[in-house]
């Protein structure tokens, strides 16, 4: 397993802290294999290389979880050593399918079997990032063996120590949404104590964003007095507001961008693949 040593501080010259994210990639040994007509692993190389091609600084990549589409230590492998190639600050975290397998995809899913695993040890469970005047704050939402996403106890617990010891704009990392987004089906898996969550956040004013993925789209709201966004897939992606499962076929794979000054502003905007 190769050494990674995740980022806790990043500082740039102009003020500004320019974060890509880049979330379920549902990469498989195979590096041919296809899911609903993508190519998950030449997908995901384009969104990267797409970004990482644009006219702005990248000063820290998130993956955000379902890195992989079965758990298989040469895919993590793979990822890192892709990720430690462009010389940028990187971290990972878990999303279902980095602690699930799930057996019998063609059955219908109450007929499926899934398997827990534990986590890669280089995905992180808590993890501060301190940047030019900013807290990123990153946590597991997985559950071994489940889809939807949980933040126990502990984690609650770290997220309110944190906070407590530092009042700078704050984002909150994890996978799984905690806010519906509409479509019955996918916030079915959301997390499931994600009023335990608020109860935490609405406490402190000096959060300013949640950043999700797991739903395979694009979505922005304001609760609570902060802006909560999810992320389109590097793959496929699922259908908006659609109570049941469905693909959206007219959606390109995509990525998200943060812009954070160090007087507190935020900025996002998401990038769809230029071609596909």
């Amino acid at each position: 397993m190769m050494t990674y040593i995740p980022p806790t501080h990043i500082e740039t010259p102009d003020g500004l802290v320019n974060i890509l994210q880049l979330t379920d990639l549902h990469l498989s040994a195979d590096r041919q294999k296809s899911v609903a007509g993508c190519q998950c692993q030449d997908s995901f190389e384009r969104c990267l290389s797409q970004a990482l091609s644009e006219n702005i600084r990248c000063d820290l990549i998130l993956l955000t979880g379902d890195l992989v589409n079965e758990v298989d230590m040469s895919i993590y492998q793979r990822i890192f050593a892709q990720l430690s190639a462009t010389n940028i600050a990187f971290a990972c975290i878990s999303g279902n399918h980095d602690v699930t397998d799930e057996l019998y995809t063609e059955r219908p899913f109450s007929e499926r079997q899934f398997v827990a695993h534990a986590p890669d040890t280089r995905l992180l469970s808590h993890h501060r990032i301190m940047a030019n005047g900013w807290q990123i704050l990153l946590v597991d939402s997985s559950v071994p063996g489940k889809v939807h996403g949980d933040l126990p106890l502990s984690t609650q617990l770290w997220l309110t120590q944190q906070l407590t010891d530092c009042h700078l704009p704050t984002i909150l990392v994890l996978h799984h949404h905690i806010v519906p987004v509409q479509s019955q089906w996918i916030d079915a898996h959301m997390a499931d104590n994600a009023e335990q969550i608020w109860q935490v956040l609405r406490r402190f004013r000096q959060v300013k964003a949640v950043l999700c993925g797991h739903v395979h789209q694009e979505s922005y709201c304001y609760h609570e007095g902060i802006h909560v966004y999810t992320t389109p897939s590097t793959c496929y992606q699922f259908k908006a507001y659609s109570d049941d499962f469905a693909f959206d076929e007219n959606s390109r794979p995509g990525y998200r961008w943060l812009q954070l000054g160090n007087n507190g502003a935020l900025e996002s905007w998401v990038k769809r693949l230029d071609t596909w």
